[in-house]
Parts: C-alpha cells; structure tokens; sequence
C-alpha cells in the first residue's frame, strides 16, 4: 500500500494527469473531465490565519497528525508533540527551531498551541518545499520497481490502490498523452512536466 502520506500526493497527481489527458479538445470529453473539483486549493475561511495556500490533501494530513499526537483530544499539543509531530510529517525541525515556534503560537505562554497554530506552522513548511524535490518523490511513489519509468502496470495498481475507477483505456489514454518519447512508458523527466502542467506544485 501507499500509506496516507503517499496516497495524498499520489491521488490528487493520478486525478491531474486523468483531468489533463481527457480536458483536450479531443472529442474525448465523456471520460470524466474533473479539473474544478479534484484540486481544491483553500486558503482557509474567516477567522483562520493560515497564511499559505495548502492542499485539501495537505490539510487533511495536518489534521490527521494532530489529532494522532493530541490523543486525549484535548485540542491542543505541548512542545514535544509538536517537534515528533512535523518529523513525522517528513520535515526536520531542531530544538531550538521547536521551542522558538512554541513561543511564537503561545502567546500566553500555557506550554501548549492548539490547532490552528500547527496548520499554519505546517503549511508554512509545505509553501517552502522544493517543488521539483516533491515532484521526485511524488514519482518514486509511482515508479515502485526503481526503474525509471512509470509503467502500464505501476498506474493500473496504484489507481486501485486509491479507488480511482480508471478503466485500462483511460490508463494507457493518460500514457498516451504524457509518454513524449513514445516507449509506452512515463519517465521522470515526462513526470516532472505533467506536475508542472497541473496546479498540484
């Protein structure tokens, strides 16, 4: 399986790519063109303070983070839920860097930040990535053999993975459209241009 680190880049790339090979002008219309629903980029409603733009995935992660390492559900983390809970989330984070964030989200100095504050640290990480970094990784998820190449096979597992109902010719149809060496197959470099295409990075 993906995991749901993997599954939140994975699903909404496999829904780009889809949204992209069957949005041309093609007459191929009637295969699910669903560019306006699958990104949904947010900035965040009212009274939330997040300042960067993050993925409907991105937050559903955040939140699925917090809410792991708040076990008692009391809403909020200390200093040490907030340093293992961004490593778990892939980043590195320091000591001082953890104790100077606290600091800053605790105003009140009550030892603890709640929600809010940790999306915003969050997404502040996830604005500062490296996209082209992250479209790596987002392909090596896809390329599970270490070859190089996403193939047929890779596409078809992971599109059942996630639950996307993609028939074989919307597969090989979204092969197709990004294979630009015409080996049948995606390789990175074709990889990093269908993410540049999309709004995904």
């Amino acid at each position: 399986g993906l995991g749901s680190l993997g599954a939140a880049v994975v699903g909404p790339v496999l829904q780009a790519m889809r949204s992209d090979a069957y949005d041309r002008p093609s007459g191929r219309q009637g295969l699910g063109a669903r560019r306006g629903g699958t990104l949904d980029y947010r900035g965040g409603r009212g009274s939330h303070k997040a300042t960067r733009t993050i993925t409907k995935e991105q937050r559903q992660e955040i939140k699925e983070a917090f809410d792991i390492f708040d076990s008692e559900g009391t809403g909020r983390m200390d200093y040490h839920e907030l340093k293992v809970a961004i490593r778990a989330m892939g980043f590195e984070i320091k000591k001082p860097e953890a104790l100077e964030l606290m600091a800053r989200h605790d105003s009140e100095e009550t030892g603890y930040i709640g929600f809010e504050a940790f999306e915003e640290i969050l997404a502040q990480r996830y604005a500062a990535q490296d996209p082209v970094d992250e479209m790596k990784k987002a392909f090596e998820l896809f390329d599970e053999e270490r070859r190089g190449k996403i193939s047929f096979r890779n596409l078809r597992r992971i599109a059942r993975d996630l639950g996307e109902k993609l028939t074989d010719d919307e597969l090989r149809g979204m092969i197709e459209e990004f294979d630009q060496d015409q080996d049948g197959e995606i390789n990175e470099e074709e990889f990093i241009s269908i993410m540049k295409q999309t709004s995904l990075y």
